[in-house]
């Protein structure tokens, strides 16, 4: 497991709280076998308990030894080519998170690693179409899609298509019932069944997009109802926004033929 720690006479950083201190070696060679030891173990242990997977993990630490260990990391680069988190799936994914305030005394005591405080993490994701179809059949996403379903549907048709409307739903698509996902430059097309037995489908067809790094934008919207063995005329829908929270600035969002890439920066708050 890589851990990279510069060595004792590299310069403090700025604000350091042992910027002043002078340099001890023997208890710098101390203080490196202490990190080498506990800290990655605990830092891989902590990932592991916040995630439902974890696969290719490779990280280092960056920092002196004494910063380390008053339980300030300066900074902590990490990748994992496959990682769910609450049943949200990402192929590849890496980021770097700085100024972290960690346990550190209670961690060579053997407690768990616990944050202290909020600190940035930058970095990016990567997302396939088998990443897509199995997060959004997770739970997390499940009430949010069934939320967005009702927006969709209560959403106002784009007046360009006149007085066009959809056909009324017996009921909405399941998550689990997703049959189809394809992936094209900017937009996403999506294909549900709507009942275990029949043949009634629902195809969501959107652009994705990103406005001032929180908020997720479904353009250019159109749903079709799939019934008596023809597809409806597509109905555009008025945009719908949803707000990723004030601690995301997303700066990048791509979707390709092959993956959804986000790139950017959140916030992590500790739990209380």
């Amino acid at each position: 497991m890589p851990a990279n720690l510069p060595d004792s006479g590299s310069d403090p950083l700025p604000g350091d709280p042992a910027a002043e201190t002078p340099a001890h070696p023997a208890e710098d060679r101390q203080g490196t076998r202490l990190i080498s030891r506990l800290l990655p173990p605990a830092i891989r242990l902590w990932l592991h308990t916040q995630l439902d997977h974890l696969e290719g993990l490779d990280f280092a630490i960056q920092g002196r030894d004494r910063q380390i260990l008053s339980g300030f990391v300066p900074e902590v680069s990490l990748s994992a080519h496959k990682a769910v988190y609450r049943g949200l799936q990402v192929s590849q994914v890496g980021v770097t998170a700085a100024a972290i305030r960690v346990n550190l005394g209670q961690v060579l005591r053997g407690k768990p690693l616990r944050l202290l405080q909020p600190f940035p993490v930058r970095g990016q994701v990567s997302l396939n179409v088998e990443d897509v179809r199995a997060s959004l059949q997770a739970p997390l996403l499940a009430q949010g899609l069934a939320d967005l379903f009702e927006r969709l549907l209560q959403a106002q048709p784009d007046p360009a298509l006149g007085e066009s409307r959809l056909p009324a739903l017996a009921a909405l698509p399941h998550p689990t019932h997703l049959t189809a996902i394809d992936l094209g430059q900017g937009q996403l097309h999506l294909t549900w069944r709507l009942s275990e037995q029949g043949d009634e489908r629902l195809r969501l067809h959107t652009h994705l997009a990103m406005r001032e790094g929180r908020w997720l934008c479904l353009r250019h919207t159109t749903i079709s109802l799939y019934r008596q063995a023809a597809w409806s005329a597509p109905v555009a829908l008025a945009e719908v926004v949803m707000d990723l929270g004030p601690e995301t600035q997303i700066e990048r969002l791509e979707v390709t033929t092959r993956s959804i890439e986000l790139a950017g920066v959140v916030r992590v708050i500790p739990a209380a």
